[in-house]
């Protein structure tokens, strides 16, 4: 049924009964209205103010009063061709078939990526086990490494998945992605001493930084990768600690301060972002009093600042 005006419907009353017979279509009309009933090329036109349609099908009666404005042809019906909605669906499959193949090729990609991901984690654990300064050069050496065989997987996603396509496919790739650049913010810091940047990041990944440019590092992963990076920061600062390297522990205090006034700038519409914000403040506590029990027992040395 196509509709080119407002129609008001009224149901008239419903009434069931068994009927044995064919699919059967009667239209009775109420002469007293001067209904006229036109039917051309398997079309039904209806004009004037009233008219009564009584539909049996295998024993459903239903007769519905339709009330329709003066003088105009408002209701049209009409079956539409079959091999119309059978091309438009051949188009649908084969627009789901094209879809679920960049969908696997992703996923091959994404599975690469998340070896990667995995040595740098294992490298990253070593750190944590044994954070010495003389394994500490030789172990950033390895992460930097390893983080150059990540170049080689984006640079297939680009080539998977298109500008305009970026958001459908970016659930598929997200998360490696955060843990990857985290990995990338705690080498920059410790080995070239300030917070990895987003264009920094993407430089790692050998992507665009923006999305104007095409395959990007979006904005919302780069800031999950810094928060994510500031669990490990407390992590290494009790490790520091543990093994006597209380300047580093200085360190990490002060970058992650700085990183928690950087955020407090941002104006969060992520809810997600801002509850993985949340998880900053226990991490800083936690350095706080990592630097502070220092403190109390006189390991650590007082910045200038500080006196």
């Amino acid at each position: 049924l196509r509709f080119r005006y407002f129609l008001i419907c009224t149901i008239e009353f419903l009434h069931f009964q068994l009927h044995l017979s064919n699919l059967v279509f009667e239209l009775v009309l109420l002469n007293r209205f001067g209904i006229s009933v036109q039917l051309h090329n398997g079309e039904f036109h209806f004009e004037n103010h009233f008219f009564l349609v009584q539909i049996c099908n295998v024993g459903l009666k239903a007769m519905i009063l339709l009330h329709i404005a003066k003088n105009e042809q408002l209701l049209h019906l009409e079956m539409d061709d079959f091999s119309v909605i059978e091309d438009d669906f051949k188009t649908y499959d084969k627009e789901f078939q094209v879809d679920l193949k960049s969908k696997e090729e992703i996923d091959l990609l994404v599975f690469g990526l998340e070896g990667e991901e995995g040595k740098l984690a294992s490298i990253l654990m070593q750190i944590h086990q044994q954070p010495t300064e003389e394994k500490l050069s030789g172990w950033f050496l390895k992460l930097q490494d390893e983080l150059q065989n990540v170049k080689t997987f984006y640079s297939s996603l680009a080539k998977v998945v298109s500008s305009d396509r970026y958001y459908r496919y970016h659930e598929l790739f997200r998360h490696i992605t955060q843990k990857i650049v985290c990995v990338a913010a705690i080498l920059i810091f410790f080995t070239q001493r300030h917070l990895l940047t987003r264009s920094e990041a993407a430089e790692i990944l050998g992507v665009a930084e923006r999305e104007e440019n095409g395959f990007h590092l979006d904005l919302e992963d780069y800031l999950h990768a810094i928060l994510l990076s500031t669990s490990e920061f407390c992590r290494f600062a009790v490790n520091f600690a543990t093994f006597g390297h209380y300047e580093r522990v200085d360190d990490i205090a002060d970058i992650l301060g700085k990183i928690s006034a950087a955020f407090r700038l941002l104006n969060f519409k992520s809810g997600n972002l801002r509850k993985h914000y949340d998880t900053l403040k226990y991490s800083l506590n936690k350095v706080e009093e990592v630097k502070y029990n220092l403190t109390i027992r006189g390991l650590r040395k007082y910045s200038e600042q500080e006196k």
